[in-house]
């Protein structure tokens, strides 16, 4: 039983693999960038609260 239990959790590793998500760039640049505004407008408040 043991035997079995290897073999069909690497297909199902496999197939998990495979169907991730394909990441495109113009969608992580746009990511990038709310987050580096959000990031810049905490740091704004904080500085302005000191």
């Amino acid at each position: 039983m043991y035997i079995l239990i290897f073999p069909v959790g690497f297909i199902l590793w496999y197939l998990a693999y495979e169907a991730k998500p394909i990441i495109s760039d113009e969608v992580s640049i746009q990511w990038e960038e709310k987050n580096i505004n959000k990031r810049n407008k905490l740091l704004n408040i904080i500085k302005e609260s000191f």
